[in-house]
């Protein structure tokens, strides 16, 4: 069966009516949504068939069912879902752009029908019959999946350029009629027209709504006396729908005398303030600690704007690579669109105006879901509704946009630059009435200087001490000739020097980071090789201008490098020889200095001579008394050293000594002891072995075992060896303990166990812990934590642990004689970890007592050598003091006693684990 079928009458008058209501409905609204959805009806209504619908292709070659007329649900709706161009073969797309074939498809015969309108190679306009031809198969079945069994199709172009597509389908075999297609083609005319209308009134709408937001600028720009650029930044951001935007320009700094236009990339140099930003909606976030506060000043920016000043249109910043410094700063926003306009007025940049765009989420309505892979294998086989959602995308800038932008800088830049001429002529304007008052204020500073330089002589007198001297003089000179700092530099053996004296005066007009201050070393060549150069011989040299006088480069780019522009050098003689220097210098930019400013620092230097002479024979005559106080001082604490020395000499010989003539005989008998034991064991068993073989012995043996009660003597006996051996086994352990105490033999540094030295001590002080008749016991609490092995002078810790216990018995016992005989006195020590200076690993011996307390007033002398509290004869006054010194001076420790009155006291002793080279 023929897909088409002759024309009739009927069908022309239906036509003829389709058209003349779609033609009215284009004149009476030139809105394309109204007319596209009306023509939709009228055409499935003219066909009869089950549905009509306009598709509109999209620059990627997809497209989307914008229009659609669907008769009783026969069909499901496919309006507003999207088909990919792969849905399309390009032979097709060949054939609807150059021959604007309209294709009849009828699935129950197999057959398509193409009827072009232009010829394929000629482009002429022909009227040619309709071509049948079997259709693919892979046509069949797409149409077959969507419940299609009659398909018309017919091109719609706009300005030459293929629009979109007419189609109607059938869900039951149809037969086309010519009429019927060319009613369509006539439609499909009208239609084009219609669209042509519509992008008129669309270009016009846009050129309206432009000017609107262009007028509006305007009027913020310039409907205020003065300049305001905060409400048209806002407008200017409304306009491309940003989220944000900054406006950056050029600040005029204007100088004293004249008015001078720095360039933007001038002003945008890190640390200068003259820069004017304003800010509204999304910023960057730039870090706190940065050399590049804006944006703006960031090299890749700088790097574009070098050769050309077009607009830059950014659409998204995280696929350029060399975008990578800008893409820090937009991390913690979800901006990723920019759009820079560079302000130009007659080529001279006044600065930037930049709108920022978010990310967006997209979702398109897919008519079926897609497989990529298998796309150009197989047919379509579902039309379902699928939702391809997609997060964070970026926004191209349209062509209309960026023209939008062009116009919107042009007015911005010559709104700024007609405000910078009025800031310049009212700045000149001021010049003058500042330079008329600053020749009268020249005459009246004068004589007010000449009463400066007295009253800072005078003051300068006041004092005799260095330090505050240098900070008179450099505070004073500074404030009086308004310069940017005052330093004094004095020399070296060397002819170099560094900085010994500085004041800085607070500036607005420079970053006060010069890199000057006290204790700056400069060393200059050129002092170095002349000894002092023109200074020597008295000479004052003022620079106006570093750039003007002649330097050599290194010494330019030195000077650079502490942001001196200009200077004055005021020789400083102390006697006859040459000091230093009183330097002043001018951080903010050249300076023309008076003479008057010149002579005034001259007067100053030669004063501040003066004073170092008479500050200088002061400071030796202090020093020559303080030499005669720590020589007797010296003498004190040798004298001391000595006495206790001595003392701990003798008696560690006295302790070595006895411990050494104990230690042989002692050793005699202990080794004896075992052999003794085994012979009388011997002896016993032999005894047995003969009552064994004698059971009747005579009876003067028996009266004689009776006399000496073998029976007990046989018993006894052993027992009596074993406690000989824990005797002597006893009197090994105090002589061992006699030998670390001591510690004759350990006179250098070493690794050892500060317990068993503080057990050492304890073990000589027994005898005072133990109670006695008419006294109860000192009760002894040992808390000690698992130390390491501790490196230290043993033998002086020993005398330490010595003093201190000593001290802490003799508490108690004055405290069981005046106060309270039942007193139960307790000593508590404890070892435990800690840290000293720099986190350095130390040990901490704490001994505390529960004696009468130490008062506050005694308790700080406590440490003072030959201080004591004791009864003449029962104490030096140099067990502490020795003790300080042990642990403070020889170890590098800390000796320290806390003291409550009626609740005892306690010493902390506190040593390195380690000791470094510094404290020995």
């Amino acid at each position: 069966m023929s897909p088409t079928a002759k024309p009739n009458s009927q069908v022309s008058l239906n036509q003829e009516s389709v058209l003349r209501r779609i033609t009215a409905r284009i004149r009476q609204s030139l809105e394309l949504e109204d007319i596209i959805t009306a023509t939709t009806a009228e055409v499935r209504a003219l066909l009869g068939t089950d549905r009509v619908m306009i598709y509109k292709f999209h620059p990627d070659g997809s497209g989307q069912v914008i229009a659609e007329s669907i008769y009783e649900n026969r069909l499901p709706s496919l309006l507003g879902l999207n088909f990919p161009a792969d849905d399309i073969p390009p032979q097709a797309r060949e054939l609807l752009v150059k021959s604007k074939v309209r294709s009849i498809v009828d699935v129950a015969t197999g057959m398509i029908g193409q009827s072009p309108v232009h010829d394929l190679e000629t482009g002429e306009l022909i009227s040619e019959d309709i071509c049948y031809r079997p259709v693919d198969s892979c046509h069949v079945e797409y149409l077959t999946a969507m419940g299609v069994k009659s398909s018309v199709v017919a091109p719609i172009f706009c300005q030459d350029e293929l629009w979109g597509l007419l189609v109607s389908h059938h869900s039951e075999n149809r037969t086309v009629s010519e009429d019927e297609l060319e009613a369509m083609q006539m439609i499909v005319d009208q239609l084009a027209a219609a669209i042509a209308q519509s992008h008129l009134l669309t270009q016009a709408r846009k050129k309206a709504q432009k000017e609107a937001i262009i007028n509006r600028i305007i009027t913020l720009l310039h409907s205020l006396p003065t300049i305001v650029l905060k409400p048209a930044l806002e407008a200017a951001v409304g306009a491309f729908a940003g989220v944000g935007g900054r406006l950056c320009l050029r600040n005029q700094a204007v100088e004293s005398q004249h008015v001078v236009l720095r360039s933007l990339a001038e002003c945008l140099i890190p640390g200068s303030n003259c820069v004017q930003l304003y800010t509204c909606g999304q910023q960057p976030i730039t870090p706190e600690q940065t050399i590049y506060p804006l944006i703006e000043q960031y090299r890749v920016w700088q790097e574009h704007y070098t050769s050309h000043h077009d607009i830059w249109a950014i659409a998204d910043i995280y696929q350029d690579s060399t975008l990578r410094s800008l893409q820090a700063v937009f991390q913690p926003t979800k901006i990723r669109g920019i759009l820079i306009i560079p302000l130009e007025y007659r080529q001279q940049l006044l600065g930037y105006l930049s709108i920022f765009r978010n990310e967006i989420d997209t979702e398109t309505l897919w008519a079926g879901r897609i497989d990529q892979d298998q796309r150009q294998m197989f047919p379509r086989v579902s039309f379902n509704l699928w939702r391809d959602a997609k997060k964070s995308q970026a926004q191209e800038w349209t062509s209309e946009e960026i023209e939008l932008a062009k116009e919107i800088g042009q007015h911005f830049a010559s709104a700024i630059q007609q405000y910078e001429l009025y800031q310049q002529v009212q700045a000149f304007n001021e010049n003058l009435e500042k330079q008329v008052q600053k020749r009268t204020l020249e005459l009246r500073h004068t004589s007010e200087q000449q009463q400066a330089v007295f009253g800072v002589i005078s003051k300068i007198r006041e004092s005799l001490d260095t330090n505050t001297i240098f900070q008179i003089t450099t505070k004073e000179a500074c404030q009086l000739i308004k310069a940017d700092r005052v330093s004094v530099y004095r020399f070296d053996n060397e002819w170099g020097g560094e900085f010994v004296g500085d004041f800085e005066a607070t500036s607005p007009h420079w970053s006060n980071e010069s890199k000057i201050s006290i204790n700056t070393v400069w060393n200059d060549t050129y002092l170095q090789n002349t000894q002092g150069g023109r200074y020597r011989y008295n000479e004052t040299f003022a620079v106006d201008d570093i750039y003007k006088v002649g330097f050599t480069q290194c010494h330019v780019e030195n000077l650079e490098q502490f942001q001196i522009y200009a200077f004055v050098l005021a020789p400083i003689f102390v006697g006859q020889k040459l000091w230093g220097l009183l330097a002043t210098y001018q951080h903010s930019g050249p300076r023309q200095w008076k003479p008057s400013e010149v002579n005034f620092l001259t007067q100053i230097a030669a004063q501040l001579g003066i004073a170092l002479q008479q500050a200088e024979l002061l400071n030796q005559t202090q020093q020559q008394a303080q030499k005669l106080t720590q020589a007797l001082h010296h003498l004190q604490q040798t004298q001391t050293q000595l006495i206790q020395t001595e003392k701990m000499s003798s008696l560690g010989q006295l302790v070595a000594g006895v411990a050494h003539e104990i230690n042989n005989p002692v050793n005699f008998i202990y080794g004896n002891l075992s052999h003794v034991s085994e012979y009388a064991q011997n002896l016993l068993t032999m005894l047995e072995l003969y009552q064994q073989e004698l059971p009747n012995p005579s009876v003067e043996i028996l009266e004689q075992a009776d006399e000496i009660d073998l029976e007990f003597l046989a018993k006894d006996l052993p027992k009596t060896l074993s406690s000989m051996q824990i005797g002597v086994e006893r009197i090994r352990q105090i002589v061992m303990s006699l030998r670390t105490f001591s510690r004759l033999d350990e006179a250098e540094m070493k690794a050892v166990n500060i317990h068993e030295g503080i057990d050492s001590t304890l073990l000589i002080l027994q005898h005072r812990l133990k109670a006695k008749p008419e006294t109860a016991g000192i009760k002894l609490t040992k808390k000690y934590a698992e130390i390491p092995l501790v490196e230290c002078y043993a033998g002086q810790m020993n005398q330490v642990f010595m003093n201190v216990l000593s001290n802490a018995i003799d508490a108690l016992e004055d405290c069981k004689e005046t106060k309270s005989p039942n007193h139960n006195g307790e000593i508590i020590i404890s070892t435990s970890f800690g840290q000293i200076r720099d986190s350095i690993q130390s040990i901490v011996i704490r001994i505390m007592d529960n004696g009468p307390g130490i008062p506050e007033d005694l308790r700080l002398r406590i440490c003072d050598p030959f201080f004591t509290t004791k009864p003449v004869g029962k104490g030096t006054g140099l067990g502490l003091s020795i003790s300080y010194k042990i642990v403070v001076d020889r170890h590098g420790g800390v000796f320290k006693c806390d003291s409550q009155l009626g609740s005892g006291t306690e010493f902390w002793i506190e040593i390195p684990i380690q000791q470094v080279n510094g404290n020995w």
